[in-house]
C-alpha cells in the first residue's frame, strides 16, 4: 500500500504557533484497495470499523484493507448510485441512495429496505436514528418513516419526542462534518473535533484548520474539494473526497529539522551548546551549527578529505571538542577553526566518546581505551588500573566517579585512583553498551545494541528485553524527559516507557511495561536512529529530544506526544480447517475427523497506525501459554488432535494499549471412531481383560508345572519306595531263604533228606527270579504302553496259573495300542490282578479261569474269572482280599469290582480310565 506524508513546516520547520505539531496525511486511493477515488460518505460503526460509500460500492475499512460489500442476490446485477451511510447506536449499518433507496448491511451483504423512485430528483434519505424503543427511523425528503420487522411504513403523524430526536441529530450531523441538507450549497462540510479544533473550508475551498493552518492533500493539487470530514474515536480526521480517494489527517508526533544542506542528510551525533546553538555531527564531515533559522558548516581541517565527526564534547569553559571518525582529536577555538590535539602522541586517537570529570580532567574512550588529558599530560589507563585493554563505546560522568562502557558488554567505575567492574560478564553477554544513564549511585540504566535496556542496582543486572514487550532490541541511546519516562533512540524507531514500570517490573516480573513507539507513521523520515556515535541523542534546555538518524534530525516534544488510549477491538474473520472455511455457529466451529490443521483471521481496528497493531493468541487445550505473533494477522496450527479447544487473540496497539477483550472462538474436532473415548475405553478394557486372562494363564500353567513336578516327584519317591519295599520284602526274604537252605544243603546228609531241599532251593531261586523280572518291568520305563501291560499280564496268568495247574482260557484282542500308560498306574494294575490271581489259587478250589481284556477309547476293563465255590459267609468274613484289590485299584486310578454266586465262582472286574494326556494319570 502507497504511504505518502504531507509534513508542513513553517519557518524552517520551527514549532507551529499555539505548541502544534505539524500535521501528517495519508492517502489510499484505487490502487491502494479503495473500491473508487469518489468516495461520498463515510461512518464509523459501534463496533470500530469505518464504512465507505463510494461511486463504485460500499466497503468496510479497517486500516489496512478494504473488504467490498455486495448487494444480496439478484441485486448484484444491478448498479446504484450510493449517497449516505448511516450508523445509529445499536450496531446496524445503513446506507441510501441517490433515488431515495434504502439498504441494511446484514452479514456482509447489502439487504433493501425501501426500493427507489424513478421520477427526476426524488427525495432523498438524509438522517436516520433510533427512537426511545429502539425502532429505526429514517428521514426521507420532508416525510418521516419507519423501517420495522414488517417492512418500511409511513410515519403519518410523527411524535414531538420524534421529531425532536431528528433535530438533535441534524446538530450533531453538522458539528460531525455532514451537510446534512443536500440543498443547502451555502455551507460545506465542517467539523469541530473533540479538543476543540475547527476544520473547515476556506474561501477558496481548501481544507483548513482554525482558519490558518492549511491541510494539502499529497500529490493533490488545491483548492479541492471534500464532500464529509469524520473524527474516529482515537482523534484522527478522515476526508472524504469526490475525486482523490480518502485522506486521514492525524498529528505528527516527530519534527524532522532540516539541519544539513546538500544531498547528505545522514546525521551521526547531536549536542547541544551553551549558548543555545546546535551541534550537528553529519555523514559528509565536519559538522553543523545550526540555530533558529539558520545553518552553518564547519570544517575540521581547512582543505582536503574530510572526516566524519564521531563524538563531540563542550567541557566546563565552553571550549568543543571533536574527534573525527579514525582520526584526531581537535579543539575548536574562538574564531571557528579546529586546532589538532596530541599532534605529538598517538593517544588518545580514534575517539568514539569524550567526556570530563569534577576535577577538569579531560577523558577519551575509543578503540585504543580509555585515557585523560589534564591540560599537560596524557594518561593512558589498562589492566594496572583495572580496566582492560578495551574499545571503549560510551563515557559518562556520574558524580565524582566516570562510568564506561565497551564494545563487548562491560561496564566500568571509578576514577584516577583506578576502575573497577560492575559486575560479571554474563548479564550483558558481550552486547555493544551504546549509552548510559546514571540516576544514582544505585541506579545505572545501559543500553546496548542488540540486547536492550540493563539496569545496575548496586549488586546485580538486570535485562529488558522482547520478553518485556521491548519493540526493538537494538538501542542507541537513552535520554530521561524529567517527566518520568525514558526515551530510547533505536534501529526500529524512537521508543519511550515510564521509569516506574521498569522499577516495579525489576521487583515483579509479573508487572507490565507500557512501550510507545514511534516510526514513519508518526512523521519519522526512516526508522533507523543512528548508533555507534556520541551524543547518540539530546535533551535540549527546552525539554525537546533530538535523535539523529539517516534522514537528518528529529524532534520530538514529549508534552504533545499524545498517547492513543482506544483500545482496539479485535475480531475474527475467519476459521480454515484443512484449508476449508468453516461457518461458526454460535460461536463455535466444528472439524475433522481426526487430526486438522486450523488457520484463524482476525483483525485489530486501530486506525492511527494500523501496521503497528500487533497480537497475541493461544489455543487453550492445546497450549495454554500466549503467543506473541507481531503485526501477523493469521494464526495457524498443524495437526491440533481431536478434542474441545478455545482460540483467544488479543491486539495491542502501537501505543501499549491493549485490547479490553480477547476475540475468541470454540473449537471442537471430531476423533475417528478409534480415536473416541468409548472406542480407547472399550479397548483399554478388552486389554485390560486379555491381559488378565493371560496372566491367570501363564501363572494356571506355572501351577500346573509346579503341580506336575510335584506328582513326579511323590511319583518317583513313592516308586523308590515300592522298590525299596519289594526289594527288601519278596528278594530279601527269598534270599534269606535260599541262604537258609543252601546252608542245609551244604551240611550234608542223606540223598532222601537232601533232594527236598535242594528242590525248595530251585523253586526259591525261580520266584526270587521272577520277582527281580517283575520289579524291572515295573521300573523300566519302555514298558508304559498299554500293550506291555496286556502282555505281560498274560503271560504272568498263563505261567502262575500253570504252576497252580488250573487251567487258563484268555480273551484279549489281537492288536493292543501302544497307548501311553503311566508307571503307577500300570504296576498297581498289575498288582491287582496279580493278587486276583493268587486269591483264585489260594481259595476258589476252582478248575478252570479264564482272563478276558476289553478295550475301547476311554477305559481298560480286566476280567478274571474261576469256575471255583465262590463266596461263601466264612470267606467273606477272611475278606477274600476284596479291600486289597480295591485300594490298589484307586491308587492307580481305577476300580475294582467282585461279583460272586455261591458254587459258581467269582468274577473280578478291574477298570482303569484311559486319557489322552498321560500326566493327568498322575
Amino acid at each position: 500500500m502507497r504511504l505518502l506524508f504531507a509534513i508542513f513546516l513553517l519557518a524552517l520547520l520551527l514549532p507551529l504557533s499555539g505548541g502544534q505539531q505539524p500535521p501528517m496525511v495519508r492517502l489510499w486511493q484505487s490502487e491502494d484497495g479503495l473500491p473508487g477515488n469518489v468516495v461520498r460518505s463515510m461512518v464509523q460503526s459501534s463496533d470500530g470499523y469505518l464504512w465507505l460509500a463510494t461511486a463504485e460500492g460500499i466497503t468496510r475499512f479497517d486500516g489496512l484493507e478494504f473488504d467490498a460489500i455486495e448487494p444480496d442476490g439478484e441485486l448484484r446485477r444491478l448498479r446504484f448510485a450510493f449517497w449516505r451511510l448511516f450508523a445509529p447506536e445499536d450496531g446496524s449499518v445503513w446506507v441510501s441512495t441517490f433515488q431515495g433507496g434504502l439498504f441494511q448491511i446484514r452479514d456482509g451483504r447489502l439487504v433493501r429496505i425501501l426500493g427507489e423512485e424513478e421520477r427526476p430528483r426524488p427525495p432523498r434519505i438524509n438522517q436516520l436514528i433510533l427512537d426511545g424503543h429502539g425502532v429505526i427511523h429514517f428521514k426521507r425528503g420532508g416525510e418521516i418513516w419507519r423501517a420495522g420487522s414488517d417492512g418500511p411504513a409511513l410515519v403519518a403523524e410523527p411524535t414531538e419526542d420524534l421529531i425532536a430526536r431528528f433535530a438533535r441529530d441534524h446538530e450533531m450531523q453538522s458539528a460531525g462534518g455532514r451537510v446534512v441538507d443536500p440543498d443547502d450549497t451555502t455551507t460545506g462540510a465542517q467539523l469541530r473535533t473533540r479538543d476543540g479544533r475547527l476544520w473547515a473550508a476556506d474561501i477558496t475551498g481548501r481544507l483548513v484548520i482554525d482558519g490558518e493552518l492549511p491541510v494539502d492533500l499529497p500529490g493533490v493539487a488545491s483548492p479541492y474539494v471534500f464532500n464529509e470530514l469524520l473524527e474516529d474515536r482515537e482523534g484522527n480526521v478522515w476526508v472524504a473526497t469526490p475525486l482523490s480517494g480518502l485522506a486521514r489527517v492525524r498529528r505528527s508526533r516527530v519534527e524532522p529539522l532540516s539541519t544539513t544542506q546538500g544531498p547528505e542528510p545522514a546525521a551521526y551525533a547531536v549536542m547541544q551548546g551553551r549558548g543555545g546553538d546546535w551541534w550537528i555531527a553529519n555523514r559528509k564531515g565536519g559538522i553543523a551549527r545550526w540555530s533558529e533559522g539558520s545553518t552553518e558548516h564547519l570544517q575540521l581541517v581547512p582543505a582536503g578529505y574530510q572526516r566524519p565527526v564521531s563524538t563531540m564534547f563542550e567541557d566546563a569553559k565552553g571550549q568543543l571538542w571533536v574527534a573525527a571518525r579514525g582520526g584526531s582529536v581537535f579543539l575548536k577555538k574562538d574564531d571557528g577553526t579546529f586546532v589538532p590535539q596530541f599532534s605529538k602522541s598517538q593517544i588518545p586517537s580514534k575517539v568514539r566518546t569524550i567526556q570530563q570529570d569534577d576535577a577538569g580532567v579531560i577523558w577519551f574512550g575509543g578503540t585504543q581505551g580509555l585515557a585523560s588529558y589534564d591540560g599537560t599530560t596524557v594518561r593512558e589507563y589498562g589492566e594496572k588500573d583495572g580496566i582492560p585493554k578495551r574499545e571503549i563505546t560510551v563515557l559518562v560522568r556520574d558524580g565524582r566517579r566516570m562510568l564506561a562502557g565497551t564494545d563487548d558488554g562491560q561496564v566500568f567505575a571509578g576514577d584516577s585512583s583506578g576502575f573497577k567492574l560492575l559486575g560479571n560478564l554474563d548479564p550483558l553477554k558481550h552486547w555493544w553498551v551504546s549509552d548510559l544513564l546514571a540516576v544514582s549511585e544505585n541506579e545505572l540504566w545501559a543500553t546496548t545494541l542488540g540486547g536492550g535496556l540493563f539496569l545496575w542496582n548496586g549488586k546485580t543486572w538486570q535485562q529488558f528485553d522482547d520478553s518485556d514487550g521491548m519493540p526493538d532490541l537494538r538501542l542507541t541511546c537513552i535520554l530521561d524527559d524529567g517527566r518520568g519516562h525514558f526515551w530510547f533512540g533505536s534501529l526500529g524507531g524512537i521508543l519511550c516507557a515510564s521509569r516506574q514500570e521498569f522499577l516495579d517490573r525489576a521487583r515483579k516480573p509479573e508487572n507490565q511495561i507500557h512501550w510507545l513507539r514511534l516510526d514513519r507513521s508518526d512523521g519519522l523520515p526512516t526508522r533507523e536512529c543512528i548508533g555507534g556515535y556520541h551524543p547518540a541523542g539530546w535533551r535540549g534546555n527546552d525539554g525537546h529530544l533530538w535523535f539523529p538518524t539517516g534522514s537528518g534530525i528529529v524532534r520530538v516534544r514529549p508534552d504533545l506526544v499524545e498517547v492513543n488510549q482506544v483500545p482496539p477491538p479485535v475480531y475474527l474473520s475467519s476459521t480454515r480447517v484443512n484449508g476449508s472455511q468453516q461457518d461458526e455457529r454460535e460461536g463455535r466451529v466444528e472439524a475433522g475427523p481426526g487430526r486438522s490443521r486450523i488457520e484463524f483471521r482476525f483483525v485489530g481496528l486501530g486506525y492511527s497506525a494500523p501496521e503497528k497493531v500487533t497480537y497475541r493468541a493461544r489455543l487453550e487445550g492445546l497450549n495454554d501459554t500466549w503467543r506473541d505473533l507481531g503485526n501477523q494477522r493469521v494464526a495457524a496450527y498443524e495437526a491440533v488432535p481431536p478434542g474441545r479447544y478455545t482460540f483467544e487473540v488479543l491486539a495491542v496497539n502501537g501505543d501499549g494499549v491493549w485490547s479490553r477483550n480477547p476475540a475468541s472462538v470454540n473449537v471442537f474436532i471430531r476423533p475417528h471412531f478409534w480415536e473416541s473415548a468409548w472406542f480407547i475405553l472399550t479397548v483399554g478394557a478388552l486389554a485390560l481383560a486379555g491381559t488378565a486372562a493371560v496372566g491367570w494363564y501363564i501363572a494356571r500353567r506355572r501351577m500346573k508345572r509346579r503341580i506336575q513336578t510335584l506328582k513326579i516327584r511323590n511319583a518317583r519317591e513313592n516308586e523308590r519306595t515300592r522298590i525299596a519295599r519289594d526289594l527288601h520284602d519278596d528278594l530279601g526274604a527269598s534270599l534269606t531263604e535260599i541262604s537258609i537252605l543252601s546252608a542245609l544243603a551244604a551240611e550234608g546228609g542223606e540223598e532222601s533228606t537232601l533232594r527236598p531241599t535242594l528242590d525248595q532251593l530251585s523253586h526259591k531261586a525261580k520266584a526270587v527270579v521272577g520277582t527281580l523280572d517283575e520289579i524291572v518291568w515295573a521300573v523300566n520305563p519302555r514298558e508304559d504302553t498299554l500293550r506291555s501291560l496286556v502282555d505281560y499280564l498274560a503271560a504272568f496268568a498263563r505261567e502262575f496259573l500253570d504252576t497252580a495247574g488250573i487251567p487258563l482260557r484268555t480273551d484279549i484282542p489281537r492288536h493292543i495300542p501302544e497307548t501311553p500308560l503311566d508307571a503307577t498306574a500300570r504296576h498297581g494294575v498289575f498288582l491287582a490282578a496279580r493278587e486276583a490271581l493268587n486269591n483264585l489259587v489260594k481259595h476258589s478250589k476252582a478248575t478252570q479261569a479264564r482272563l478276558a481284556v476289553y478295550l475301547d477309547d476311554s477305559k481298560l476293563e480286566i476280567r478274571i474269572e474261576d469256575n471255583g465255590r465262590g463266596f461263601s459267609q466264612e470267606w467273606e468274613a477272611k475278606g477274600y482280599g476284596v479291600a486289597n484289590l480295591r485300594e490298589r485299584m484307586r491308587a492307580a486310578g481305577g476300580d475294582c469290582s467282585i461279583s460272586s454266586v455261591a458254587g459258581e465262582g467269582v468274577t473280578v472286574t478291574l477298570t482303569l480310565p484311559l486319557l489322552a494326556d498321560p500326566s493327568s494319570q498322575i
